[in-house]
């Protein structure tokens, strides 16, 4: 069996030995490696959501016990400020589990969902944006 290359820009497919797509120009990739770029996506995408989700849950209960008498820690900022922090943190949640879902597809099927790019590209554009204006 011939070994299959893809594009992962236009999704072009060849059996034929060629370093670079002939509708774009991209690098074509094997199979193979498509998937072992899947599963750094699963991993990066799991540590993501599973740092977050630890990290919020921790500054929440500073947050909640920040008006406890003898409370060794302080949150001084007010409900706008705990409304972007929970967003933002949010936002990384959703990239990882976008992340997760891209490595999903690409270990079970060998090539990157376009669509789960897109998703990806634009909650990373949105953290910019927030980081930014913060």
């Amino acid at each position: 069996m011939a070994k299959v290359l893809s594009c992962p820009k236009c999704s072009f497919e060849t059996s034929e030995v060629l370093a670079k797509c002939p509708n774009c120009g991209r690098r074509l990739q094997s199979k193979r490696k498509v998937k072992i770029l899947g599963w750094v996506l699963l991993v990066l995408g799991t540590f993501l959501v599973i740092f977050m989700s630890g990290l919020g849950i921790y500054l929440g209960q500073i947050i909640a016990q920040s008006r406890t008498p003898g409370s060794t820690t302080r949150f001084t900022g007010g409900p706008n400020d705990v409304a972007i922090i929970m967003a933002v943190f949010g936002l990384v949640i959703a990239f990882g589990i976008a992340t997760i879902a891209g490595g999903i597809w690409q270990i079970k099927y060998g090539k990157p969902n376009r669509k789960l790019m897109v998703v990806m590209f634009l909650v990373a554009g949105i953290l910019i944006v927030i980081a930014r204006a913060i």
